[in-house]
């Protein structure tokens, strides 16, 4: 008889919490670097929040309701200073170039849910 007690407790604490997790927002908009969109990258906010691609300047991803801060990181082929050459002579390597303001030491912030789309228009300066 105790587990059945124990047992209906259980179903109705289901019924009246839900079974479903915690509300998600849609969360997107635009990221531009020196006035031109991001064309590859990835965008988190953080602790938690989620996070997703940015693909030709625009993200989309679903984010619980809260204050994060946001991480953005991007990578592109870049010149080797002259003199120096890859393992294999390349001339050439990719390298983040999103300033770690934007992301390891990030002073972006961002508010969920938001009222429209979150855009960042960052700075190489």
């Amino acid at each position: 008889m105790r587990f059945a007690s124990s047992g209906l407790f259980v179903c109705i604490t289901l019924i009246v919490v839900g079974c479903g997790g915690a509300k998600t927002h849609e969360v997107s908009g635009t990221v531009t670097f020196d006035g031109e969109p991001v064309k590859e990258g990835h965008i988190a906010f953080a602790p938690g929040g989620g996070g997703g691609s940015i693909t030709d300047g625009r993200y989309k991803f679903n984010s619980p309701p809260g204050k994060f801060t946001v991480q953005i990181n991007a990578s592109r082929m870049t010149k080797l200073p002259p003199g120096q050459t890859g393992m294999n002579g390349e001339k050439e390597e990719v390298r983040e170039y999103i300033p770690e303001k934007y992301n390891t030491k990030t002073e972006l912030k961002a508010d969920v849910p938001s009222t429209g789309p979150v855009d960042f228009s960052l700075k190489s300066k």
